[in-house]
């Protein structure tokens, strides 16, 4: 059980030796297997697809939707829209401290490739980025006890910090030798272990959700068109309960289904769109996520994928109707801007 754990983290020195030898506990269950082979057959197909919109245009329009939802679920209270023009050098109203979040968190997703997951000293690298200039020591692991909350009531001891380090250790070690361990198994234990671990003194959140999408991306270029942490959000509770119920049970299992089920969410929403088989809803999800705040028909088939232009007028005109738009112009010169949501 994982209270067991947290006894041997407080308990003697020879208590302590063991559990660094430990590998982190799991089991592979039947949902587990078939969860990974459903999301790895539909990568397959979207590597083989042709996507209409540029790689580059629709890599970016993820990463802005995935760098808000991450700030988001941490209590980040821009919009989508105030986050993106943050991310393209606009001025923006907000919170300083707000702002800086978006804008060290871009700078980390923008640098992705040039971070190892396999390497600890790059993870120490990337929150020096995500959490410099936001009054934390950015970079180190911290030097003090934490505790999580919810809202009046403790729901997880951390590790001491002593213990830290060689924690931290021994997962990069677990990572490492764990060949023959599928990348959506292995990333969803090091997120769930990490988080665990609450190796620094803030953004540990930010950063577990970072790794995980640091190592898939790694493992599958597709990964990089996958908004995992936009997934997470518009799961938020249900991420917390996995948390919870992976520390009552003592091993990260709940935690890891639950992650492929959000996985699977999000390279599902893709996966229609690149084989024709979305519904207007789908698209105009997708729409919400990832178009810029204004843009004409033309750039929303080119993002949404291979419609037809009246097709792409009905989505647009319903998306009208559902206050979701603001339409100026008329046919197919129309210009629709996003109506500004309260995340």
């Amino acid at each position: 059980m994982r209270g067991d754990v947290n006894n041997i983290l407080f308990g003697n020195v020879i208590n302590k030796c063991y559990l660094l030898t430990m590998k982190p506990p799991f089991d592979i269950t039947p949902k587990i297997l078939n969860l990974t082979a459903e999301i790895s057959a539909m990568i397959g197909r979207l590597e083989g697809a042709r996507l209409k919109v540029p790689l580059v245009d629709l890599r970016r329009q993820v990463d802005a939707s995935s760098i808000h939802s991450s700030c988001v679920i941490e209590g980040n209270r821009l919009t989508l829209d105030q986050a993106t023009d943050v991310i393209n050098g606009r001025r923006v109203v907000g919170s300083p401290k707000d702002i800086l979040e978006i804008k060290n968190a871009h700078e980390l997703y923008d640098m992705i490739q040039d971070f190892d997951p396999r390497k600890e000293r790059d993870l120490l690298r990337a929150h020096g980025i995500l959490m410099k200039g936001l009054g934390v020591t950015a970079g180190k692991y911290r030097q003090t006890g934490v505790v999580v909350k919810s809202q009046t009531t403790v729901v997880h001891t951390a590790p001491s910090y002593q213990q830290v380090p060689g924690l931290l250790s021994r997962l990069f070690e677990f990572i490492n030798q764990a060949k023959d361990l599928h990348p959506l198994i292995a990333s969803s234990i090091f997120h769930y272990e990490f988080e665990f671990i609450h190796p620094f003194e803030d953004g540990n959140g930010r950063m577990g959700r970072f790794w995980q999408t640091l190592m898939l991306r790694h493992s599958r270029a597709c990964f990089n068109l996958v908004p995992i942490e936009t997934a997470i959000k518009d799961h938020q509770q249900a991420y917390y309960e996995a948390i919870e119920s992976a520390n009552k049970s003592g091993k990260s299992t709940p935690f890891i289904e639950f992650m492929l089920e959000v996985i699977l969410e999000a390279v599902l929403g893709l996966e229609k769109l690149v084989s024709g088989r979305a519904k207007p809803t789908d698209r105009i999800a997708f729409m919400m996520k990832h178009c810029p705040k204004e843009f004409g028909r033309k750039e929303y088939i080119e993002i949404v994928g291979d419609i037809a232009g009246h097709t792409a007028s009905r989505d647009l005109k319903e998306a009208v109707a559902q206050g979701l738009l603001e339409m100026k112009g008329s046919r197919a010169r129309a210009v629709y801007k996003k109506i500004a949501r309260k995340e």
